[in-house]
C-alpha cells in the first residue's frame, strides 16, 4: 500500500502522535475551511462591533465631538472595504491563492484595531478605521471566496449559514463583548483583547492547507501515479479488459484516476453523465505514456479515439476558459448578482443601523450603563446565530425551493426583508427595555433569514458561470455590504437628531421594502411570462 494511502489509523505510535497526525489530517478537510474562514469573520466582525458602546464617551466626552461624528468613523470602515476587497479579490482569484492574503489581512486588522484602540485623536481614530477597513476587505472576500471553492452545489447553502452565524456572533456580539471589556479595563484591555484574538486567529489560518491543495486530494489521484500504476497492473492481468465488475464501479474508478474524465462544463466532481451510460463499458490502456495517461473509459461501441477526442476538446473549453477569466463587471452584468448586491445593501444596512443610534437612543430615554447597552444586544445575536444555519440549509434545499419557484431564493430574501421592516418599525412604538429586548429578538430572526440566502446565491450563480470567479462575487458583496455601513451610519444619527428614533427606524424600514420590491422584479417577470408549471419537472427553467 502507499504511504500517501494510509490514514493516521494506519501509522503505529502511540495515541498522541496518532491524535497529531488525524489533526494534520484534517487541516486538508472542507471542514477545517469552513472553521478557519467562519472565525476569520467572527474576528474581523468582532473587532468592528468592538468600539461601539464606549464609541460615544472618546468622540463625545474625551474628545468634545459631536453625535454625527460616530457615523463618519464607521462610514470610513467602508471606504476602506471598498479599497481592500476587489484589490485582494483579484489577485487571489488571478493566482489562486487565498491563504496568505487572508494572513496579510490578519496581521493588519491586528494592527491597525490597537491602534484605534490607542488613539487619542480624531484624525488618528479616521487612519486606524480607514486601515481597518482594507484588512477587513481582503478578509471577507477571500474567506467566503474558500468556502465556495470547496462546497459545492446544495451543500454551500449550509455553509455559508455557518459562516454568517460568525458574522453574526462578531458584528452584534462584539459591542456586548466591548461594552464588557471596556467597563473592566478601558481601552488598554480592548487593545489587549484584539491582540489575543488575533494571534489566535492567526495560529488557525497558518495551519490551514491552501484549499487548492484540498480540492487536489479530493478531484486528482492520490500519491501521484500510484493508484495510476495499480489500474494499469489490474488492465494487464485482464488482457486489457475488466472482466466482471458494476459499470458504477468501473465509472468511478476510472474517474478517480483521471480528472479529465470529468465533464468540465458540469463543475468539479459532478459525473453524473458519465454514470448515467446506458451500454456495455470496458476500459483499455491508453495509447501514450503508461506515466502520464489514465485508462480511457469507454463504451463498447465505439473506438478509443472518440474518447481521446472528447478529451482534447475539454482541454480545448479549458483553456478558452483561462483566457477570458471572470471580471467583476461580468458579474455585474448579471441580475441575480446585481440584485443581490442591492439586496446586502438594505438587508445588511438595516442591520447596521442600530449601532450607530441605538446606544445614543437608550443613553438618552433610559440612562443606560454601558454593560446594559451591551446585553441589549445580545437579543439580536441569538436568534440570529441559531437561525443561520437552518436558513441556510433549508434555502439551499431543492425540494423547499421548487415550491416557491420561480422566486428560490429570493422568496427568502423578499419575506424576510419585509418582515424585518415590520418589526423595526415596531422598535420605536416600544416604552421600556424589557419591550425593545423582544423586539429585538424578533428583529435578529427574520434578519437571519433574509440575510443568508444572499450569499448563496450569489456562489451558486458564479459555478452556474463556471466557478472562477469566488474571490471577486464576494468581493462585491463585501463592496455592497461596505456601501450600507457608509451611507446608514453617516445617515441615520443626523436624522435621528431631527426626527427622533422611531422615525428614524421608519426610514429603515421603508428602505427594506424598496429593496424587497426590487428583488421581486425578475421572478415575477419569469412568472408571468412562462407561468409556475415551467418551473417544476425534469425539464424545469433554471432558477435560483
Amino acid at each position: 500500500m502507499p504511504l500517501d494511502n494510509l490514514s493516521a489509523d494506519d501509522y503505529g505510535g502511540n495515541k498522541y502522535t496518532r491524535f497529531l497526525r488525524k489533526c494534520n489530517e484534517f487541516r486538508s478537510k472542507p471542514a477545517a475551511v469552513l472553521i478557519v474562514s467562519t472565525m476569520a469573520v467572527f474576528t474581523d466582525t468582532v473587532v468592528y462591533g468592538l468600539i461601539v458602546p464606549f464609541l460615544p464617551d472618546i468622540l463625545q466626552e474625551k474628545l468634545g465631538m459631536s453625535s454625527s461624528s460616530n457615523g463618519l468613523l464607521f462610514g470610513c470602515f467602508g471606504i476602506g472595504v471598498l479599497i481592500g476587497a476587489p484589490v485582494s479579490a483579484y489577485i487571489s482569484d488571478r493566482w489562486k491563492i487565498r491563504k496568505w492574503p487572508m494572513i496579510l489581512g490578519l496581521l493588519g486588522l491586528g494592527a491597525t484595531s490597537v491602534l484605534f484602540a490607542l488613539s487619542n485623536a480624531y484624525w488618528e481614530l479616521i487612519v486606524a478605521r480607514l486601515a481597518q477597513g482594507i484588512s477587513s476587505g481582503i478578509t471577507w472576500a477571500i474567506g467566503l471566496g474558500m468556502i465556495a471553492d470547496v462546497y459545492p452545489g446544495e451543500s454551500m447553502g449550509q455553509a455559508m449559514g455557518i459562516a454568517f452565524s460568525g458574522f453574526t456572533l462578531g458584528y452584534l456580539g462584539g459591542p456586548v463583548l466591548g461594552g464588557a471589556i471596556y467597563s473592566g479595563g478601558g481601552v488598554h484591555a480592548i487593545a489587549i483583547f484584539v491582540g489575543a484574538i488575533a494571534v489566535l486567529d492567526l495560529v488557525f489560518r497558518l495551519l490551514l492547507v491552501e484549499p487548492k491543495t484540498i480540492l487536489s486530494a479530493q478531484f486528482s489521484p492520490d500519491s501521484s501515479f500510484a493508484r495510476l500504476e495499480q489500474n494499469e497492473k489490474l488492465l494487464h492481468s485482464s488482457g486489457g479488459e475488466f472482466i466482471s465488475g458494476s459499470r458504477r464501479q468501473i465509472a468511478s474508478q476510472a474517474l478517480r484516476s483521471s480528472p479529465a474524465l470529468i465533464s468540465s462544463t458540469g463543475g468539479v466532481g459532478k459525473t453524473s453523465s458519465i454514470m448515467e451510460i446506458q451500454e456495455p463499458l470496458e476500459i483499455r490502456p491508453s495509447t501514450a505514456d503508461s506515466r502520464m495517461s489514465a485508462p480511457v473509459l469507454l463504451n463498447s461501441s465505439k473506438h478509443t479515439a472518440s474518447a481521446n477526442s472528447s478529451a482534447r476538446n475539454s482541454i480545448d473549453v479549458q483553456g478558452q476558459q483561462a483566457k477570458r477569466r471572470t471580471t467583476m463587471l461580468d458579474l455585474l452584468k448579471e441580475w441575480p448578482i446585481l440584485a443581490c448586491c442591492l439586496a446586502t445593501i438594505t438587508i445588511t444596512g438595516a442591520a447596521g443601523s442600530f449601532e450607530p443610534t441605538l446606544p445614543i437612543y437608550m443613553k438618552e430615554k433610559y440612562n443606560s450603563s454601558t454593560i446594559v447597552i451591551s446585553v441589549v444586544f445580545i437579543a439580536i445575536v441569538i436568534p440570529n446565530v441559531v437561525i443561520a444555519p437552518l436558513a441556510g440549509k433549508y434555502t439551499s434545499d431543492k425540494r423547499v425551493l421548487n415550491k416557491v419557484a420561480p422566486f428560490g431564493r429570493f422568496g427568502f430574501m423578499i419575506g424576510g426583508s419585509v418582515l424585518q421592516a415590520i418589526v423595526i418599525a415596531c422598535l420605536g412604538a416600544t416604552s421600556s427595555i424589557a419591550g425593545l429586548v423582544v423586539t429585538l429578538v424578533f428583529v435578529g430572526l427574520v434578519g437571519g433569514i433574509a440575510a443568508v440566502p444572499i450569499l448563496s446565491t450569489m456562489g451558486e450563480h458564479v459555478e452556474r458561470m463556471g466557478g472562477d470567479a469566488y474571490a471577486k462575487v464576494y468581493a462585491l458583496f463585501n463592496i455592497a455590504y461596505s456601501v450600507g455601513v457608509i451611507i446608514v451610519p453617516t445617515v441615520l444619527p443626523p436624522i435621528m437628531n431631527a426626527v427622533g428614533f422611531a422615525a428614524t427606524m421608519g426610514v429603515v424600514s421603508a428602505v427594506l421594502v424598496f429593496g424587497a420590491l426590487i428583488l421581486a422584479i425578475q421572478p415575477t417577470i419569469m412568472l408571468i411570462k412562462y407561468g409556475r408549471s415551467a418551473f417544476i419537472g425534469d425539464n424545469a427553467r433554471p432558477f435560483l
